[in-house]
């Protein structure tokens, strides 16, 4: 269909997406607030983190932890006061760093202050971030108890010289036995975490990654192409000459087999990242229940140093060292470093290249009913230039990327900076 002709027909069937409820997840879920628990502590730093990260300390770990208690004190009271009642949560997500690394019962107490002083669903999806170095069968056992219902494990690689030039704490074998573990635990809902484009990393290599994984048949995969930042270790072996540079033709072939792959396996692609498997039970997705929160406009409150938050139109980040934020915690309740109110354009942009990593994409008329922006009239041209590169799609009223504009989305997403 031609540009123009897409630009008349889009809008006409709108209704049909906007009251499909197996449609997209955007700007049309009951958009209940989620948490973010930040835990900073690492035994060591991987060489391609750009995260806010700190050495394991216990005494440290354990004043850290009482201080994202009396914060999510702080802010479930204010937020209260606002709602006039409790402000309820369906996610929980224990991030890092390394959460698993501080002590079971050390996150039970931050949960069980979530509980007091927010409304935490009944069906809560609460998350760990898991390092297979660092898993123990009491701590299974205790994060059970407290309600941690989802494990996120970073297994990055089933090679160990992948993972030693990586920088991990774990080898392959401990990566499969914290995976059985869980499963013998009773954990019914895993995510694995892999790297794809490592220097010097193979076709090979990444096949034989994506079989192990897919081997395990874990809920959800998270699967990225490394994104080589400035700060990093990583960073500066490479300029130093240390390690090659990343090869992006390389990096392509990668991203279309882990697609390739998971789609064979039963997996949906939902996310540019991110593959769930299809659930056995009707109704219940096994999507990331959380970091859908990102990608659909939908407020979260980070706590922890360093953690985001976002209410719908602030966005806030708490101070980053973590001695300074225990510190200011026990001043003032709270350790916000900076914030900022976003304009109703900003909103809107922002929404858009979020939502846009969505594979439903966006239903345009469900977005200009709730920002006041009509998609198409606003970024016409630069919308035709992706539509003639084939990395966008508009069809039904729903503006998708391809999955050529998956791959190269960064390009997208430059039209709505």
């Amino acid at each position: 269909m031609a540009w123009k002709q897409v630009l008349k027909t889009t809008g006409k069937d709108n209704r049909i997406y906007r009251n499909n409820p197996e449609s997209c997840y955007t700007f049309s879920v009951n958009k209940i607030a989620g948490l973010y628990i930040h835990i900073p502590f690492c035994a060591r730093k991987c060489t391609y983190c750009n995260f806010n990260t700190t050495d394991f300390v216990e005494g440290l770990a354990a004043r850290y932890c009482q201080a994202v208690a009396a914060e999510i004190h702080y802010w479930g009271q204010r937020l209260a006061k606002e709602e006039s009642s409790l402000l309820p949560i369906d996610t929980i997500y224990f991030g890092g760093g390394t959460p698993s690394i501080v002590e079971a019962e050390q996150l039970a107490t931050i949960l069980a202050a979530c509980r007091r002083h927010f409304q935490v669903t009944a069906d809560a999806e609460i998350t760990i971030e898991i390092n297979p170095a660092t898993l123990s069968p009491q701590k299974l056992t205790a994060w059970l108890a407290a309600g941690i219902n989802r494990a996120s494990v970073g297994i990055q690689s089933f090679l160990d010289s992948e993972l030693i030039a990586l920088s991990r704490t774990h080898d392959s074998q401990q990566a499969l036995q914290t995976i059985a573990a869980l499963r013998a635990a009773g954990f019914q809902n895993i995510s694995l975490d892999l790297i794809a484009g490592l220097p010097q990393q193979t076709k090979t290599n990444w096949q034989y990654n994506l079989h192990e994984a897919l081997l395990l048949r874990p809920e959800h995969l998270s699967l990225y192409l490394l994104e080589v930042k400035e700060g990093t270790q990583l960073f500066s072996q490479i300029k130093r000459g240390q390690r090659p540079q990343p090869d992006d033709d390389l990096a392509a072939q990668l991203y279309e087999m882990m697609c390739a792959a998971t789609a064979e396996a039963g997996y949906e692609q939902y996310e540019i990242s991110n593959f769930a498997l299809a659930s056995r039970a009707p109704k219940k997705s096994l999507r990331s229940k959380h970091n859908l929160k990102y990608w659909s406009d939908t407020p979260f409150y980070g706590m922890g140093c360093g953690a985001h938050s976002y209410d719908g139109r602030m966005r806030w980040v708490n101070t980053l060292p973590t001695e300074t934020y225990v510190e200011q915690v026990a001043a003032q309740g709270q350790a916000i470093h900076e914030r900022r109110r976003l304009d109703d354009t900003e909103r809107a942009t922002e929404a858009i290249f979020m939502a846009l990593r969505l594979t439903e994409g966006i239903d345009l008329a469900a977005f200009r009913d709730e920002y006041g922006m009509d998609i198409l009239a606003t970024y016409g041209a630069e919308l035709e230039r992706s539509a003639d590169a084939e990395l966008i799609t508009i069809e039904a009223g729903r503006l998708r990327l391809t999955a050529r504009g998956r791959l190269l989305s960064n390009e997208v997403f430059m039209i709505f900076v």
